[in-house]
């Protein structure tokens, strides 16, 4: 295991014999000392090295030793530096001066003239201190740092448990999340809400013939089309196995149906150059808006589903619209010409 390095020590007395001693004293203990006659570079020194200990003179001319400790805890409250164990070494030994040098930030005093092994000793209990504080704000960095991955790691399973894993879309709980929460916001609003209901014609037969990898390109490559064809506001999700569903909101059954069959038009369009192995991909889709005599979003995505087995009853490729008490009707193809 290699050594622990030494720790900085700062130590600063304008008696350059005491300096020169103070210095070797501490050299023979291990420590790395950076010595100086003044205050104003020892505060330099200090801002530089970060963390450190300091054995500094009270009485100095220019800035003494309590000015240099005020300097350097405005340092650790502007978090310029972070650690910093301050020993005065002093000739005061009256309770009221010890008392206003540590009211100034001091950690500890020495009176002067001091007993090398009391040096020491009071040294070493800086040491100890500086490296315990530096432990634990690495601890807590490290802490800070596994909980950003944590909630990182949080949101992506978040997204991954209201995600469709094939398509990328929404999925089932994800809608209903949301289909619910445009619901609450149309009953408070009075604005109109609609529901699409889109479903892959002939899919099982797409399976049977071209295989199950094909079969999940062409949900993926509709996928596409869904959020390329749909609108900023609308939420489409993957509703289940081959089917899918968009909730349109501040949309009435016109503007939806529109939208339907913009998407069909281009489902049919797109999937010739697709090349999966069917010739062309079709959709079936079905379309209902909320009534006020709806008890809520499942009312509404079962009347939609309803008019996407009339689309499908009707020859498939199609969009039908719920009108009047649940009765429907086939959208016309050049509706889509009329969007925006």
């Amino acid at each position: 295991m290699a050594d622990t390095p030494a720790e900085h020590i700062v130590v600063v007395d304008d008696d350059t014999a005491l300096l020169a001693l103070l210095t070797r004293q501490l050299q023979r203990a291990g420590f790395e000392v950076h010595a100086f006659d003044s205050g104003p570079p020892a505060l330099e020194a200090v801002s530089r090295l970060v963390t450190c200990l300091v054995v500094a003179d009270w009485n100095m001319p220019g800035m003494d030793g309590l000015q240099l400790c005020r300097a350097v805890r405005e340092l650790e409250a502007m978090q310029a530096v972070q650690q910093v164990y301050f020993i005065l070494l002093t000739a005061h030994d009256r309770k009221e001066q010890v008392v206003e040098g540590l009211a100034a930030g001091a950690n500890d005093y020495l009176t002067k003239p001091y007993h090398e092994g009391e040096l020491l000793a009071r040294v070493r209990v800086g040491e100890r201190m500086v490296r315990l504080s530096r432990e634990l704000l690495q601890r807590t960095v490290e802490l800070h740092k596994a909980n950003a991955q944590m909630a990182v790691l949080a949101a992506r399973l978040e997204q991954q448990a209201r995600s469709d894993t094939l398509t990328g879309l929404p999925n089932r709980r994800c809608l209903f999340e949301r289909f619910h929460e445009q619901w609450e916001l149309s009953t408070r609003s009075g604005l109109p809400l609609s529901c699409v209901v889109i479903d892959v014609d002939r899919f099982k037969q797409i399976n049977d013939t071209f295989g199950h990898a094909t079969g999940d390109l062409v949900l993926q490559k509709l996928a596409e089309v869904l959020r390329d064809s749909s609108r900023r506001p609308d939420l489409c999700a993957r509703y289940g196995g081959e089917e899918f569903a968009i909730v349109c909101p501040a949309t009435d059954l016109r503007g939806a149906a529109q939208l339907a069959e913009r998407l069909r038009a281009a489902v049919e369009l797109e999937s010739s150059t697709w090349s999966l192995g069917p010739p062309r991909i079709t959709v079936s889709c079905g379309v209902a808006e909320r009534r006020s005599d709806m008890p809520g979003p499942d009312e509404l995505l079962r009347l939609a589903d309803a008019m996407l087995y009339e689309a499908k009853a009707h020859g498939r490729n199609q969009v039908w619209r719920c009108v009047g008490a649940g009765g429907g009707e086939r959208v016309p193809a050049e509706t889509a010409l009329s969007t925006s």
